[in-house]
């Protein structure tokens, strides 16, 4: 499939680029240029035009899409998480983290990380979204993780792409971890309260969860990774040395826009650098070498944003990550592996259908939590 998207500007390259064209055949960008691409006089698809911000799709480090539903509640402490898992099944699950990817597509999001019961239905519901999914196994005192993960990495992973990685949640289970990241050459998110400081991290692949608080950052910044999310997040210096990944865990706006317009307001990033962190950086950590960027022989993971009236009004060309993270901008067209799984603003794999199918599941999760209370 042959897609031509021409932008006011795209972000995402080395330097923003005025009225480009960016093409896309078999999954893969084959031309950027502000000029007309050659092959792509014919496109399966054509979308965009000079109000039109052109840039490669978010990464999200760390979620927990099976609670999205009950974001609100479980951040204001109303609702325990404990209480949703005793009562949620495989099927809940299913449809609560497509519900949460779903929400994610239409911010522009093209992978996303997440933690939790039911990886593999979870996985399942955020790859009908279209979304790529990558499962983060966590590692406590359950004796079983090890067969978990094989079970997983075995029906998920391959040789050209790995979806499953590590999360530890207990110091003890620290050295077997990173054994494990070393084996399979898999990433490993640690969370914040997981001290690195004595840790062995020769050969693994560590992602610490947390900001400027972790204990560990001295460690971190020389064989490792950060992922942070700013709502929960105050640090006293700027992080940009640490080039980290963005999470959101469970925030109330689950939104990863809003989330980099903290980390500009609070002086932690600049403009370019937290939309790099969302993107290029995160990838990165993945160890994912051909994402997050607009640039030939990279994956065909790209957002397009209309700024063409307020409240998303205007596109500065002179100020274009500004743009995006400043304005309230919703995607025209997201595009992941060379396929658009959004286009005119409406998911393409799931519709209205499914929409009322979550919905009722919600409800009925619900009132069976309230008819426990009352019990």
């Amino acid at each position: 499939m042959q897609i031509l998207l021409k932008s006011g500007v795209t972000i995402g390259s080395d330097k923003p680029m005025k009225n480009a064209n960016v093409g896309i055949e078999d999954g893969v960008i084959k031309g950027v240029s502000t000029k007309e691409i050659e092959g792509f006089d014919y496109p399966d698809l054509e979308v965009g035009g000079k109000n039109r911000l052109v840039t490669p799709a978010m990464l999200v480090m760390n979620s927990y899409l099976y609670l999205y539903p009950f974001r609100y509640k479980v951040f204001m402490g109303k609702l325990n998480p404990q209480k949703i898992l005793d009562v949620m099944s495989s099927n809940d699950a299913y449809y609560f983290a497509m519900a949460g990817a779903y929400h994610l597509l239409k911010r522009g999001v093209g992978t996303v990380v997440f933690s939790g019961p039911h990886l593999d239905l979870t996985a399942r519901a955020v790859s009908e979204v279209g979304i790529r999914p990558v499962l983060a196994v966590t590692v406590d005192n359950d004796v079983n993780w090890e067969k978990e993960f094989s079970t997983l990495y075995n029906r998920w992973s391959s040789g050209d792409e790995n979806r499953v990685i590590l999360r530890v949640a207990n110091q003890d289970q620290l050295k077997n971890v990173l054994d494990v990241s070393r084996t399979y050459k898999i990433p490993v998110l640690v969370e914040r309260d997981v001290d690195l400081s004595e840790a062995d991290l020769n050969g693994a692949h560590v992602i610490g969860l947390g900001g400027g608080s972790r204990k560990d950052l001295k460690k971190l910044s020389l064989q490792g990774g950060l992922a942070w999310t700013p709502s929960f997040e105050v640090s006293n210096f700027p992080l940009s040395k640490y080039k980290p990944s963005l999470a959101l865990d469970l925030t109330p706006s689950f939104d990863p826009l809003f989330e980099l317009k903290l980390a500009v307001t609070r002086l932690l990033l600049v403009p370019e650098e937290a939309f790099n962190s969302a993107t290029l950086w995160g990838y990165s950590q993945l160890g994912r070498d051909k994402y997050g960027k607009i640039e030939v022989g990279y994956i065909g993971d790209v957002v397009v944003f209309e700024l063409d009236e307020p409240p998303a009004f205007p596109l500065d060309q002179t100020s274009p990550y500004e743009s995006l993270i400043f304005s309230i901008a919703y995607p025209e067209t997201v595009i992941v592996n060379g396929d658009a799984i959004l286009d005119g603003g409406a998911p393409i794999n799931i519709g209205l259908k499914e929409i009322e199918r979550i919905r009722d599941k919600v409800d009925e999760f619900e009132t069976e939590i309230r008819n426990l209370e009352k019990n």
